[in-house]
C-alpha cells in the first residue's frame, strides 16, 4: 500500500490543519503553494509557519498562469516570505498553456536557481512528455509528477498518487505524495555553496556588475569577462578564446566614434616606376550603407583612373538608390536581364537608373519619383548612317 511522506497544500486547505497529527501519520515534509500568477496564496504564510512549528520540512510551489510580470513576481513573493536558499521551489504547470512549456519552465528555473533555490517541476504524467527528461535530470530539476490511480512513474522524483481522500484526522480531500528520491524530506542545507561546474548556474548578487564569471547565455565552456546590467543575467564580453563579443547596442555606441573616420579611405602611394618617376597617389574610396542595408564601397573618380564597379549576383535593384555603378551577374530582382551594367544617379530623393544589357547592348532606363518606380523603358539607338 502506498504511504504518503509528503503532502501539498494551498489556500483551498484551511489554516486549522493539525500538522502534528499528519506528522504522526508519516508525513515528513509539505509543499506549500505560495502564489499563482501575480497573486499571493491567501494561506501561504500561515501554512509555512504552522508546518514549520510542527517540525515538518517546508518547500514551496507557484501555480503558472502566464500573465505579465509573473516570473519576477514569483521571485519577489518567495523573497518576501523569506524562503531560504536550498529550499525546493516548484513551478506547477497544468491546464492550457500557450507557447513552449519547456521554454517557460526554463526561464523560471534560471531565475530561481540564481537566487539559491532548488528548482522543481510539477505536472501530470501526460504533460511531462512536453519536456526533455535527460535535460531536466542534468540540470538537477526535481520532477514531481501527478499520476493518480496508476503505478509509480519511472521518471519521477516525487509522485502525487492521490488527491481525493484525507489523511489522519484531516478527513477532507488532500494531495498526498511519495518523495521517492528522498531529498524533500531532509532538512535543507543552510550552507550556500557556489557551483563549480563551468556549464552550471552561478548565483548572482542583485545589482549590476562586470567581472570574470560564467555566462548565462548559450555560450558555454569556461570563465570569461561578463557584464550583468540587471544583476541576474550574465552577458559575455570577452570569450575564453580571447575574442571580443559585441551586441547591437555595442555597435550603436561604437558607430558614433567610427563614422567620422570612414568618410573616405585613402590608398597608399604607389612605388616608384622603373624610370625613377614618383608613384601615383593611391585611390580614394568611400564606404557607405545603401538602401539594401548592406555596406558598399565606391571609388571616388579622378582624372587618371576610371571608376571600378562592384559585382551583384542577387538582391533587388529597387534597393539601389545611391550614386554608383554595378556589374550585374545573376538573378537580380527588377532588372531587365541577368548580365549587364547598372548605373544609378540620385538627387533630392529622385533616382535614375540606366541599364545596358551585355549580350544585346540594349539600353534601358527608369526613374523613382515620390517613392514609386516607373517601368523600364527600352531606349532605341539608331545606327550611324
Amino acid at each position: 500500500m502506498t504511504t504518503a511522506n509528503v503532502v501539498d497544500v494551498s489556500e483551498w486547505q484551511p489554516t486549522s490543519i493539525d500538522w502534528a497529527n499528519l506528522k504522526t501519520n508519516g508525513v515528513k515534509a509539505v509543499v506549500v503553494r505560495i502564489g499563482h500568477g501575480t497573486t499571493r496564496d491567501a494561506n501561504a504564510a500561515d501554512h509555512i509557519a504552522n508546518a514549520t512549528k510542527a517540525g515538518l520540512v517546508v518547500h514551496v510551489y507557484h501555480y503558472y498562469e502566464g500573465v505579465d510580470g509573473e516570473l519576477q513576481y514569483s521571485v519577489n513573493n518567495a523573497k518576501s516570505l523569506n524562503i531560504k536558499p536550498n529550499v525546493y521551489y516548484f513551478l506547477d504547470m497544468e491546464g492550457t498553456i500557450a507557447g513552449s512549456w519547456s521554454s517557460i519552465f526554463e526561464s523560471f528555473r534560471k531565475a530561481w536557481v540564481g537566487y539559491g533555490w532548488n528548482a522543481g517541476l510539477y505536472c501530470s504524467l501526460s504533460n511531462y512528455a512536453k519536456f526533455d527528461d535527460v535535460t531536466l535530470v542534468k540540470q538537477g530539476v526535481y520532477r514531481w509528477l501527478a499520476a493518480w490511480g496508476s503505478d509509480q512513474p519511472s521518471n519521477a522524483d516525487m509522485w502525487q498518487y492521490d488527491s481525493k481522500t484525507g489523511l489522519g484526522s484531516y478527513t477532507s480531500a488532500l494531495d498526498k505524495d511519495v518523495d521517492i528520491a528522498g531529498k524533500l524530506i531532509k532538512e535543507p542545507d543552510s550552507t550556500v555553496v557556489e557551483p563549480t561546474d563551468p556549464n552550471g548556474n552561478y548565483t548572482i548578487k542583485p545589482g549590476a556588475f562586470v567581472g570574470f564569471d560564467h555566462s548565462t547565455t548559450e555560450l558555454q565552456g569556461g570563465e570569461m569577462l561578463v557584464a550583468s546590467p540587471d544583476g541576474q543575467n550574465k552577458i559575455p564580453k570577452l570569450a575564453p578564446t580571447g575574442a571580443f563579443l559585441f551586441n547591437n547596442a555595442d555597435g550603436d555606441n561604437m558607430w558614433a566614434l567610427i563614422k567620422p573616420k570612414v568618410g573616405t579611405i585613402k590608398g597608399e602611394k604607389g612605388d616608384k616606376g622603373a624610370d625613377g618617376a614618383p608613384g601615383k597617389d593611391g585611390q580614394t574610396w568611400q564606404p557607405y550603407i545603401a538602401d539594401d542595408k548592406r555596406w558598399h564601397i565606391r571609388l571616388i573618380n579622378n582624372v587618371d583612373m576610371p571608376a571600378i564597379v562592384g559585382v551583384i549576383t542577387q538582391g533587388d535593384a529597387n534597393d539601389l538608390t545611391m550614386d554608383d555603378s554595378y556589374r550585374i551577374d545573376g538573378t537580380v530582382a527588377n532588372i531587365p536581364s541577368t548580365s549587364g551594367l547598372l548605373t544609378i544617379r540620385a538627387n533630392s530623393g529622385e533616382v535614375w537608373q540606366t541599364y545596358i544589357d551585355s549580350a544585346t547592348a540594349d539600353c534601358y532606363t527608369r526613374t523613382r519619383h515620390n517613392g514609386t518606380w516607373s517601368k523600364w523603358r527600352w531606349t532605341t539607338q539608331w545606327p550611324n548612317s
